[in-house]
């Protein structure tokens, strides 16, 4: 059932088996996990059903480090979170992401990607995406039709999955409102965590609504899902006033602020127009794919590579806009462009029949690469709080983004490789876009509203916040949800293994209370 926050009569006690903290991809998933067990579910959401700014405002922050996104504008605080605006992107993380490897001092996770191909596979149904299968084969991509250099043995084709988007407010909305166990509470703000005396474990969260009113939930297990910066904030405010936060014993909370970097690399001048692109573009159909070109976790582990995606946006060849100019009427320079097409009679003819018969795209003149990258965990870069304070009383987020050599140097070193292999097969020319330094981007380049790494997963408490099972370290019965606890972030975007994730945590707390 769905209630209104403000309705609670002000410093009441709401008691349950489980309080789940934020309504985005995780807590929705965990939440509808319960639906029909005997446990009695608490799931606070910040916002209401809709967009409202006066909550939004409540992510407001600033950055002090590497230039970032505006906090107010890159995640979704109302019913569903950032699922509301979701391009439905889904991937799973590659075997290698989970790997220990010496190339990266922060890397590896307490587990391998087959631990949680389970639940990546329940996950695929929660993301209303097709089967858990991501073989180019499987989608119509035969291996013929993929050009060297892209079918080894550095790079290869890739495929990933769109999902409608699922928007999860509405989508399990219906399934919530009508579990009598399950309670959703909208413009309901936690504020933080309040400790037992000896530290042991949560004892009750805050709650306040932008009114003014104000109440507790006390419960026996407590999951934090507010988003990856947001967990870390929470965090960080809870305790004890004279402490430092929660499981922050080691100074990790906020640390290894992790997103994708995104940015223009370069253009392929490539040596045949005709060439079939097929392997890296959108297929609609029953299950709408993205294909792409990546690594292979061979050249990753020899070369000491990080994970990279990378598409390509086209430029057609000049005889394709000379024969739409000549065919419609509208050619301003009728001469210039008859000429063109007669000069490659024979290609033309070659395209209009490949797509008469195969409906393939036009001859390409140019591949604009656009470049979706691996960030290497990094302590210092960083989430803290601030001294402004928001509607609630609340400590803002200071964002201290910060890049390492390493991550410029592992870009340039992957293009330079992408370059030799184009032209070893004769595929054309890679003209960069990337300086020859160490810390100057391309003009374009950003890093991306995916937050990861602010609560890293990892068994020892030295190197990590949350353990194998996402539980804090040092606290009994709290949990973290969502892609802060991402000890490395791959190329891939997080949804999908966000969903996995939560699906897995849910069955363990579900053990538990049982």
């Amino acid at each position: 059932m769905f209630l209104e926050a403000s309705s609670v009569p002000s410093d009441s006690v709401v008691e349950a088996e489980l309080c789940i903290v934020g309504a985005g991809a995780s807590g929705i998933a965990i939440a509808q996990q319960f639906t029909g067990k005997a446990f009695r579910v608490v799931l606070l959401e910040s916002g209401g059903t809709e967009f409202e700014p006066g909550t939004q405002e409540l992510y407001e922050g600033h950055d002090i480090g590497q230039p970032y996104l505006d906090l107010a504008t890159c995640r979704l605080r109302f019913y569903g979170g950032t699922t509301n605006h979701w391009a439905g992107w889904c991937l799973p993380l590659d075997d290698i992401d989970f790997e220990k490897r010496e190339d990266y001092p922060y890397g590896g996770w307490p587990f391998t990607r087959s631990h949680l191909e389970q639940w990546y596979r329940r996950a695929q149904d929660i993301c209303q995406v097709g089967p858990f299968d991501y073989e180019p084969t499987s989608w119509g991509i035969r291996s013929r039709q993929i050009p060297a250099p892209f079918n080894g043995p550095h790079f290869c084709s890739k495929v990933l999955q769109v999902s409608p988007p699922t928007r999860f407010g509405p989508v399990y909305a219906p399934l919530l409102r009508q579990a009598s166990q399950i309670s959703v509470y909208l413009n309901a703000n936690a504020l933080g965590f309040d400790v037992s005396e000896n530290e042991a474990e949560i004892r009750q969260v805050r709650v306040a609504t932008l009114t003014g009113n104000r109440f507790v939930v006390r419960a026996r297990t407590y999951i934090l899902a507010a988003g990856g910066i947001e967990n870390a904030r929470l965090l960080l405010l809870s305790g004890k006033p004279d402490g430092n936060g929660l499981g922050n014993r080691h100074d990790l909370v906020g640390r290894y602020f992790m997103t994708h970097l995104e940015y223009s690399s370069g253009i392929i001048a490539v040596s045949n127009p005709y060439t079939d692109f097929k392997f890296c573009q959108s297929f609609e159909g029953t299950q709408p794919i993205v294909s792409f070109v990546g690594l292979t976790p061979e050249s990753m582990r020899q070369l000491r590579l990080p994970n990279i995606r990378i598409t390509w946006e086209y430029v057609f060849a000049p005889i394709v806009k000379a024969s739409k100019r000549l065919a419609t009427g509208v050619s301003g320079h009728m001469l210039s462009d008859l000429s063109r097409v007669i000069r490659d009679l024979d290609g033309l003819a070659g395209y209009v029949i490949r797509k008469a018969v195969f409906g393939d795209g036009a001859p390409v003149e140019a591949l604009v690469l656009r470049c979706h990258s691996e960030q290497m965990p990094n302590p210092e870069s960083r989430i803290l709080l601030g001294s402004d304070l928001d509607a609630l009383g609340l400590r803002k987020t200071v964002v201290d983004w910060r890049l390492m050599a390493e991550d410029k140097r592992n870009v340039t070193k992957t293009h330079r490789l992408l370059g030799t292999e184009i032209g070893r097969a004769g595929f054309g020319r890679l003209r960069y876009a990337l300086a020859d330094d160490d810390i100057t981007w391309p003009e374009d380049f950003r890093g991306n509203e995916h937050h990861m790494g602010t609560t890293r997963m990892h068994s020892d408490p030295t190197q990590g916040v949350v353990d194998a099972n996402c539980r804090v370290h040092g606290l009994e019965n709290l949990y973290v949800a969502g892609s802060s606890v991402f000890p490395t972030s791959g190329a891939a975007n997080p949804t999908l293994t966000i969903v996995a994730l939560a699906l897995r945590l849910a069955d363990h707390i579900k053990e538990q209370l049982a």
